[in-house]
């Protein structure tokens, strides 16, 4: 895949991890396929989203990675149409309310609204590392996650309702 050289740029800017970077080619890679489904979708803003959807994890792991994502795409001047794409592939979304219970301070959510932050979405749950796996392979983890962090079922479940309605929607 022919990389872009604003995202090069950028990813070297942050000294982003290889392991990452192998992973956003990957995602990157998926969501094209999905792209390849769908009508209208603008299919540059898809890869270009893709491969700095997790420039955030140049600053943390952490959950929050897709603020900082966000952050940083802003403030290299990127299109907010990009900075859409990249900073909302959280899982299959997540509302500030949803956000604020998991101790991300923000007051904005990061639902997935149109096709392209739908797809970048979609594809990054069906990539574990640089590796691409299936939906079930996604459902799994969430049944997996739902019994390890009890606590937390609630954000799972809603996780797993909007994953349905996006395989649905994407036509998986």
């Amino acid at each position: 895949m022919e990389i872009p050289e604003i995202v090069l740029k950028i990813w070297d800017k942050y000294n982003l991890q290889q392991n990452v970077r192998r992973h956003c080619i990957k995602v990157a890679e998926v969501a094209l396929k999905i792209a390849d489904n769908l009508k209208d979708v603008d299919i540059e803003a898809v890869k270009v989203g893709a491969l700095l959807h997790d420039i955030g994890r140049a600053i943390t792991h952490g959950i929050e990675h897709f603020v900082y994502t966000g952050d940083i795409l802003r403030r290299e001047g990127l299109d907010e149409k990009i900075v859409r794409i990249a900073e909302r592939h959280f899982s299959c979304g997540i509302t500030k309310e949803e956000a604020k219970k998991l101790g991300i301070n923000v007051d904005r959510d990061f639902m997935p609204e149109t096709i392209e932050e739908k797809i970048v979405c979609m594809a990054d749950n069906l990539v574990r590392g640089d590796k691409e796996t299936s939906f079930e392979d996604f459902m799994n983890r969430l049944e997996d996650l739902k019994r390890r962090y009890p606590e937390t079922a609630w954000f799972t479940e809603k996780t797993i309702e909007r994953a349905l309605k996006l395989k649905e929607e994407l036509r998986l």
